[in-house]
């Protein structure tokens, strides 16, 4: 199967991220962009959605999760990391000027906050940060309370002046642009 193929199934496919995976590809193609790092893998349904938009702008995706790859995905265009997205180690296989870096991994409050910081050095300018589960008020895996992707997003926005926007659909997904 063709990641076109894959694509258009898991797009039409219900899932707590299917409603966004156009909008990963909109976002891909309106700045070309040529790198991409996606942080949290899970079951590949975004993945599916930037490797179609990589295909489409010469690009190559980088991914990493701290669970091994279990999504039967194979492509030339990219590069699966194993491990934790804040180590060093993890760090140095990654592109340092990403076009969009995607996250959508512990969505724990204090970790999205150290991505944002941290990622945040690695897009371009007028590139784009993405983070999903904006809209999921305590998410399960976590133990906290208070839409904590959220809560980090508009801190780590209010102390850079970065304009963001959040789409509340399927679980909320928020776009930060990286000014130029």
């Amino acid at each position: 199967m063709t990641i076109a193929q894959l694509y258009e199934e898991r797009r039409l496919i219900a899932s707590d991220i299917s409603e966004h995976l156009p909008t990963f590809v909109d976002i891909a193609l309106e700045l070309e962009a040529e790198r991409v790092i996606e942080l949290g893998v899970r079951g590949g349904n975004s993945t599916v959605a930037w490797l179609y938009a990589m295909e489409a702008t010469d690009g190559h995706l980088w991914s990493v999760d701290v669970f091994p790859n279990m999504t039967g995905i194979e492509h030339d265009r990219w590069t699966f990391v194993h491990g934790d997205d804040l180590h060093p180690a993890t760090l140095g296989q990654l592109p340092v000027n990403a076009d969009i870096v995607f996250i959508d991994t512990s969505h724990r409050y204090r970790h999205t906050l150290d991505e944002l910081e941290t990622y945040s050095r690695r897009v371009r300018w007028g590139g784009r940060i993405i983070c999903h589960d904006t809209m999921v008020e305590a998410p399960e895996t976590t133990g906290e309370r208070g839409y904590p992707v959220w809560r980090a997003v508009d801190r780590f926005t209010t102390s850079t002046g970065w304009r963001w926007t959040n789409l509340k659909n399927n679980n909320g997904l928020a776009i930060i642009e990286v000014p130029t």
